[in-house]
């Protein structure tokens, strides 16, 4: 292994203190890499590059990505869903998070499905990131919404409105969770403070995915799951959606095994840290990390030297 510097695509403010965190147990004191070698921690919009991450790892612009969910990492690695051919990536580690894709909308609206919306052609005030932001809740959220043969400009030409009001921080005490005139959200990070807010301040009724969607989806690649009842305010069943569980940081296939070896190990050493840094599930990772746990849930390979590293611990049998 030669001393190179290596460039990790963390956007955003949770994955750059992970990819901080683990940059040190790297290059710093007692780096086990070759003298010389730097590790450049990049970050960027936080919804395009989690979507552009994988090919940009597969293309060598970026030695090291981290996105989600899970399965988001697995479709790139064996050329699932919206990617053309199998990329170049594979797993390093995952991060426990808890989430969900859900369609929410005010219990005042009368509806009850996805289907009512677009019987009633009804004009939904809608907070959803949308595909333009390439953030994967938005893009996500578009291809369920075809499944009933509704688009988002569908929505608008009905009257509605497709509001630009996500927060920026959607943990911080001061945030204004949703704009107040809002009649849907679709969306993900179920586990942030705003969701709370939204299930708290407002009646709200849960729009399940029907069941041969949810079959069409996992053909492709996104398995379902199930928001169990109780979690919020007024959901008093179970209700099926698309699963959006899970960080993954993935790195190119090419990287010599001596260093995705050490980079399994630096996230090892520093599981506890990150534990600080999120210290309850409303920060984002929604329990420690836990690399035997990725060896049981990673829905892709591991790179060949993270998972000698995974084995040497007793992490994978």
């Amino acid at each position: 292994m030669e001393a190179r510097e290596y460039r990790f695509l963390t956007p955003g403010g949770n994955w750059m203190k992970i990819g901080s965190m683990v940059s040190l147990g790297l290059a710093g004191y007692r780096s086990p890499l070759p003298a010389g070698s730097r590790v450049a921690v990049i970050t960027g919009d936080p919804g395009a590059m989690c979507m552009d991450g994988p090919a940009l790892v597969d293309r060598g612009e970026f030695d090291v990505c981290m996105t989600t969910p899970l399965w988001y990492g697995a479709a790139a690695h064996y050329g699932r869903w919206r990617f053309e051919r199998p990329l170049n990536v594979k797993a390093i580690a995952s991060f426990p998070h808890d989430d969900q894709l859900l369609f929410l909308v005010r219990a005042e609206t009368g509806l009850r499905s996805l289907h009512d919306i677009r019987e009633q052609r009804y004009p939904l005030r809608l907070s959803v990131p949308s595909s333009l932001m390439k953030h994967p809740a938005g893009v996500v959220a578009e291809e369920v919404l075809a499944e009933y043969g509704i688009t988002l400009q569908d929505i608008e030409a009905w009257g509605g409105e497709l509001l630009k009001d996500r927060p920026a921080n959607q943990n911080h005490p001061d945030a204004v969770p949703v704009d107040p005139s809002f009649t849907a959200i679709f969306d993900e990070a179920i586990m942030t403070r705003r969701w709370q807010k939204i299930t708290t301040q407002y009646d709200m009724r849960f729009l399940p995915v029907d069941d041969d969607v949810l079959a069409r989806l996992e053909a492709r690649g996104l398995p379902r799951r199930f928001l169990p009842a109780g979690r919020f305010r007024g959901q008093d069943a179970d209700v099926p959606g698309v699963d959006f569980s899970g960080w993954v940081m993935l790195a190119n296939g090419d990287l010599p095994d001596e260093f995705t070896y050490y980079l399994a190990r630096a996230i090892d050493q520093q599981k506890d840290a990150i534990h600080e840094v999120f210290p309850s599930p409303t920060a984002g990772l929604t329990g420690p990390v836990d690399l035997a746990q990725s060896a049981r849930e990673l829905p892709l390979p591991l790179h060949p030297g993270a998972e000698t590293y995974y084995r040497e611990k007793g992490y994978l049998q």
